[in-house]
Formats: C-alpha cells, structure tokens, sequence
C-alpha cells in the first residue's frame, strides 16, 4: 500500500464510530516569551488559550513543573525541576469567542526578583484538563533578558555635580540631599571620598553630621564623590557639593553669669529650689558636673532646679549648661552655688516620700492606693492634716481619707479625658503639722493608668460584595472595616477562617481588611461564597494573651457575564 494509502487508511479509523476520544487544547504552544528582569512582582508573563470541546465545560491548567537554565558562555545548562521558581499558579478567565475558548494568564508572584546573569530562562510545562476530556501539555519558554543600564541623575552626574546649601543650624542627621539613579531599587552608595562630616546612608541619603553643624560666621563648604552601583555590578557616579550658611538664630546666651541660692533644710523630694533661663532657639538645660549630682536634678525643657530627696544641710556647686537641641554646639555655662541652711522648724516627714505606681483601668472607686507613714518630729503626729492638691483634671480622680490616698471615681482608660492627661494622673499631697508657724510636706504622686480589653470587635451591619466571575488574580471584592471599643481605637487584625483555597480562593489583608481574589471563581451557575472573617483586637491590654475576637460573616455574589 502506497504513502497515499496508508494516510487514507489512518483518517478513516479515526473517523470510525466510537473511536474518536475529545481533548482539551492549547493552541498557542509552544512558544517563546521575552520578559525583563526589571519585570515587577505580580507583572503578566504571557497569555495562553485553552479550548474545550464542550463551550459549558471549564479547563483547569496547572504548572506540571518548571525547569531553569543558567547561561555558560553562549549556551545554557538545563537544570531539573525549579522548585522556588518565580510564577503564580495559572489564573483562567473566559475568552469569550468562541465561548469554549479560555485565556490562561501566567504571573509573577510576590517577591520575585529575577537576574538575567543567574538564571535567563525557564521552560514552563503547563498541563490543561477540560471535563470529560484527554489531558494535554504544551510548553511555554521565558527567555529573561538584562534590564536597563544604570543611569545617575544630572546635575548629580554633571562635571560640576549638584549643589545644596542649608542653614548651619540645621538638626544633626538631618537628610539634606538624596541621590537619584535609574532604575532604581537594589543600588549601594559609596563614597570616594572620607574627609568629610557628613553620612551617606545604604538607601543613598546624605545627612548632616551627628553633632549638628559647627556654628560659624563664614559659609562652610564640602563636597562628596559618590558612587553608585547596582546588584549586575553597573556602577554610575557623580558629586554633590553642600554649602553650609551661618545661622540666623541668636545665639545661647544664659541671662545671669552666676547665681547663689541658699534653701532652708527639710525641702521634700522634687521642690522647685531655683530656675535657670537662657536666651535662643531649641534651648535645652543639663548639669554638667557633677556627673552624677546626688541633691539635685535639672527640668532639660524649663531650666528648674528640683531636690531629690528630703534636703539636710549641706552646700552644692552646679555647673549648669543651656544648649541649642538642634545645634549643640551652640551653648553657655553657670556656676550654681547653693547653700542648704538648718532651721529648728523641722516639716513631717512621710514614707513614702514620692509615690509612683501603675494601675488597671478596671479598679473600682473607692480603692486605696497608698497609706502614708507620717510624723512630727514636734511629736504631735495627731495633728497633721492630709490634703490634695495639683491639677484639677488629675485631682478629681483622688481624694483623702486621713492618711490614706483613694480612686474617686473608674479610671476609664478608654475616654477623651483620659487621653488628654496621656493617661498620667499626677497630684501632690499636702501634710501639715499644727503650731506656730504652720510647717508641711508635699508629697508629688504620680499615676499611670494602664489599659485593659474590656470590649469585644464589632462586624459591621450586612457585608456584602459583588464580583465579576471572570475577575482575575489579585482583584479587589471589598474591604471589612470592624471596630473595637477600646484604645488605641480599631485597632485590629483581620484573618479569613479555613483559609485560601478552591472552595474560598479568596485572602485578606490582616491590617486592612482588603479582600483580594487569589485564585480561579466557581463553576456556572454558583451564585457567591460565604465568608467568615475572624476580627482579632490588638494592642488593647499590657498582656498580649489578653485578646478578643469575633467572627463576621460575608457574602461574596458572582456578577455573572453576559
């Protein structure tokens, strides 16, 4: 039998009843891709169409395995299966002509990073079943290509380089220029150059000197020879010259050049014995010497001298600096003299003498928070006298029951009013002893209130959504948006119960509530999905094992295509 009769031959066996098995198809493979390794994560690698037999069928196509290859010289090594290869599973939509046609859209995942010198090509086998049907694969080839050469930006890259000029007082690690290249993202920054103050950071920032600027009358000038480089090893460079003026701010000037302070003996812990004031912007106070004053302490915002214990006789010298906080070089320095004298008018003295402590915003009025051990040394302990005083949006939340200092009222964590006092209640209690002249001790208390998970999440009324059944990988459905009673307010985690899956292929931003769809709809004929998302609180209680939450159900409907 002749060529002519063989093929006759095979065409009528094929026809022949009963004989003839359907297959899905992939008619666009095989065929080769090109992609750049600038590509972003999440970008479309190629589409493929996929054919039924059947136009009311659905194919499923999968990734049967990924191969890679590294380039040696101008050929490639293949390797055996890639298994941290860089593509999603495959996505499917309908075409739409015909109405057995399917487009298979083949992605990168998140975090993909892709190096023509590593890796410059893949071999994608993708496996297309349609029910009722044979299976069929076709193979998809990406070829990665070099992205683009690495470029610095002008006028940094200019003979000249760029120019930047900024005040002298400016804040020590201030950013002052950044430097630009294309494209950006995996460059380092070098600098060629190591006479100089200033910082170059990894992510390309120059900053000003850790120690601010040194305050000068003329324009001080420096310049920087910068490289850049790339992870393929491009390197491009250039310079940036940053010019200094002399500030405008007067300059910190302490308005008395030398003070002596004399105290009577028996002042209690933190009793304002003096202040120190200075002239000039951002000023700021310390004690110098000596390193570790036992007596006394200094307010580094408003210059006040406090005691820090009950003061007996004694003599102290400060040297006291005031300095610009943006500029610290910029300062002034006092000698403080002072000089505690004795007096036979001793004041009570009380344990403790400075009370501090936290407390749960669940403790009920009525409490006590401390009892004070006060005497007289006059020996009439009988006679003191226990009152409040301090701020009236903090005092209100105390009162005083002899000795005893106790809640007034719920230390609601939660509240406005709370928040404005920034959740520290602060009060000093006065005692004072009976006699001629009248003597006392104050006692400063300081409270932080501490939150507590009182509240459960809230789902919002009637979440539903509506989707296009045809909606590709990564579409956004909807966001859930619970809220929780306690503070910090709404301040929540969101989490889909089962998981991601073919029967809910959809995620859920934990921070946002963003629901995304993450994998191919249900068949026709499926009217939506049923969600439950579960609301976890956070950050609502000192114990993190303290936590409440709720589940919210969701509907999803499926906008079918016309």
């Amino acid at each position: 039998m002749g060529t002519y009769g063989h093929l006759t031959f095979l065409l009528l066996l094929l026809r022949a009843p009963g004989t003839f098995v359907k297959s899905a198809a992939l008619p666009d493979l095989p065929r080769i891709v090109t992609l750049s390794e600038d590509a972003a994560p999440g970008a479309r690698v190629a589409e493929v169409a996929v054919s039924c037999s059947n136009a009311s069928s659905s194919p499923q196509v999968t990734l049967q395995h990924v191969e890679s290859a590294v380039p040696v010289g101008s050929n490639v090594t293949q390797r055996n299966t890639d298994p941290s290869h860089p593509f999603n599973p495959i996505a499917i939509s309908a075409d739409g002509v015909p109405a057995s046609t399917f487009r298979a859209e083949v992605t990168l995942r998140a975090g993909a990073e892709l190096d023509a010198h590593q890796v410059n090509w893949y071999a994608l086998a993708l496996r297309a079943a349609c029910p009722g049907e044979q299976e069929v694969t076709g193979q998809l080839y990406v070829r990665v290509t070099s992205g683009q050469a690495l470029r610095c930006g002008f006028p940094f890259a200019s003979t000249d380089g760029d120019v930047v000029r900024v005040s002298a007082d400016v804040a020590p690690r201030a950013p002052l220029y950044v430097v630009q290249a294309q494209p950006p993202g995996g460059l380092m920054f070098q600098l060629r150059n190591s006479s100089t103050p200033l910082t170059l950071t990894h992510q390309g920032l120059v900053l000003a000197p850790d120690g601010g600027f040194s305050p000068s009358k003329d324009t001080q000038t420096f310049r920087l020879e910068i490289e850049v480089m790339d992870r393929h090893g491009q390197n491009c460079s250039g310079a940036v010259t940053v010019e200094v003026l002399p500030s405008r701010h007067p300059r910190v000037t302490i308005l008395a050049p030398q003070r002596d302070v004399v105290v009577p003996e028996g002042i209690g812990p933190l009793e304002v014995v003096t202040q120190v004031r200075a002239s000039g912007a951002n000023i700021c106070y310390a004690i110098l010497a000596p390193t570790s004053p036992a007596l006394f302490t200094i307010d580094e915002m408003t210059g006040e001298i406090r005691s820090t214990r009950r003061l007996e006789v004694a003599g102290a010298h400060l040297l006291i600096q005031a300095y610009n906080a943006l500029q610290p070089s910029d300062q002034d320095t006092i000698m403080l003299n002072i000089t505690v004298q004795g007096t036979d008018q001793r004041a009570p003295s009380c344990v403790p003498a400075l009370y501090v402590s936290q407390v749960r915003e669940t403790m009920s009025p009525g409490s006590t928070l401390v009892t004070l051990r006060c005497a007289d040394p006059g020996g009439s302990d009988g006679s003191l006298h226990y009152t409040l005083e301090g701020p009236p949006g903090s005092r209100s939340y105390f009162h005083m029951e002899g000795p005893q200092l106790k809640i007034n009222t719920t230390l609601d964590y939660d509240t406005e009013a709370m928040a404005a006092v920034g959740f520290q209640l602060t009060a000093t209690i006065m005692v004072t002893a009976g006699g001629q002249p009248l003597r006392s001790t104050r006692v400063p208390v300081l409270v932080t209130v501490i939150p507590v998970n009182e509240f459960t999440p809230e789902c919002p009324n009637g979440i539903i959504f509506t989707v296009s059944e045809t909606a590709p990988f990564g579409s956004i459905v909807g966001r859930v948006v619970g809220t929780d009673r306690d503070r910090p307010p709404d301040s929540l985690e969101y989490s889909l119960e089962g998981g991601t899956g073919p029967a809910q292929p959809f995620s859920i931003d934990a921070r946002t509530g963003e629901i995304r769809v993450v994998g191919p709809l249900s068949p026709p004929r499926r009217a939506g999905y049923r969600l439950t998302v579960r609301l976890t609180d956070t950050h609502n209680d000192l114990d993190p094992l303290n936590r409440r939450s709720r589940l919210c159900d969701v509907a999803v409907r499926l906008q079918v295509r016309a």
